[in-house]
């Protein structure tokens, strides 16, 4: 009785935290979509690589037609393909004419008219190693971009976390979301208990769970978290109620930083933590009776 008490403590737990998570995910969202976080970081990312004395190579790559159609009119995309980089880049270098195939020469030509800069050194670099052969070459710059597009991504998981955990503040302080206080009222409380694993078992069942919400997502979380005593009152003796004295508002705080601190884990996490529970209570039941397993078998 015990073990399956702190089990299902457990389990409402990591279902408040799992809805906090996907709100925050969807303020994320929500600002890197006002303020174009993806794309504007991947093009710092590609001006970067393409830096040059008057930077007229980058502003060259992102007008090109295999860039803007790659995006809305007048914005500037959030992913571009190694291949499609590649080909920007020897059509700015070496660009064809009429049907006759681009030779490796024309490109080192070219390559050598250029303003001295990094991005000709690491151009004639490539060229060298490719030793003559064009898609060797190619090769050699899609494994460039990809490479750098690794850290890019790790750029914008840093500025997200950043953002998440902002939202994560703002949200657990607005909620009242005390860890201390989620945990006396789910051990105390039966019903409240039963509901909040129910809750977890619905949402656990969800096969694809994206670490990118949509709004309706965000919405069905916070219905979900309506159960659990979450949000601030002024009602006399309700545990929602402003602390009343400097222990009790020191509990309170380090209670919010803690549901700040495993928001910021992030939806995923607490995801796969709950499947994990769920699994863990469903294996410390009985055993289905030879007739059910019968009646499955058949």
């Amino acid at each position: 009785m015990f073990g399956s008490q702190v089990l299902e403590v457990a389990l409402g737990l990591v279902c408040v935290y799992l809805v906090l998570s996907i709100g925050c995910s969807g303020i994320k969202e929500a600002i890197a979509g006002a303020f174009s976080l993806r794309s504007k970081t991947l093009e710092e990312a590609i001006r970067n690589m393409l830096n040059d004395p008057n930077h007229d190579l980058a502003a060259r790559f992102f007008a090109h037609p295999l860039i803007t159609r790659a995006a809305r009119p007048g914005d500037k995309p959030s992913y571009i393909s190694s291949r499609n980089f590649t080909l920007v880049l020897l059509d700015l270098f070496a660009p064809t004419i009429g049907s006759q195939p681009r030779t490796i020469q024309e490109l080192r030509n070219s390559l050598g008219n250029l303003p001295d800069s990094a991005v000709r050194r690491t151009m004639l670099g490539f060229l060298d190693a490719a030793q003559g052969d064009l898609g060797v070459y190619r090769e050699k710059v899609e494994t460039w971009f990809d490479d750098t597009m690794r850290r890019v991504s790790g750029w914008y998981k840093r500025k997200a976390q950043i953002i998440i955990l902002v939202a994560g503040v703002l949200l657990c302080t607005i909620l009242n979301a005390d860890t201390f206080m989620l945990v006396r009222q789910l051990w105390n409380d039966q019903a409240l208990r039963n509901m909040v694993v129910a809750e977890a078992r619905s949402e656990a069942s969800r096969q694809n769970h994206v670490s990118d919400p949509t709004l309706g997502e965000v919405q069905e979380a916070f219905q979900t978290a309506s159960g659990p005593p979450l949000g601030w009152s002024r009602a006399a003796g309700d545990v929602r109620g402003l602390p009343r004295d400097g222990i009790a508002w020191v509990e309170k705080v380090l209670g919010i930083l803690i549901s700040i601190a495993a928001v910021s884990m992030g939806a995923p996490f607490w995801f796969d933590m709950l499947n994990k529970l769920i699994n863990l209570r469903l294996s410390g039941g009985p055993p289905p009776s030879s007739q059910k397993t019968a009646r499955v078998l058949t």
